[in-house]
């Protein structure tokens, strides 16, 4: 069984002006590398939504 957690979060980065591809990569990347590796954004994990269990197929 899987856990899904839906937050609220902020990537700050130093880029402008955005495509929303581009932002979706930024967020992507940054949730991969976290800010430890980080060079041009900030990550801030400001809320913890919801989260509940989910089948495998999902």
């Amino acid at each position: 069984m899987k856990q899904r957690i839906e937050f609220k979060g902020f990537v700050t980065v130093d880029d402008e002006p955005l495509t929303l591809d581009e932002a979706r990569r930024w967020v992507a990347l940054a949730l991969y590398r976290g800010d430890k590796h980080a060079e041009a954004y900030t990550t801030t994990l400001d809320d913890v939504v919801f989260f509940s269990a989910v089948g495998d197929d999902e």
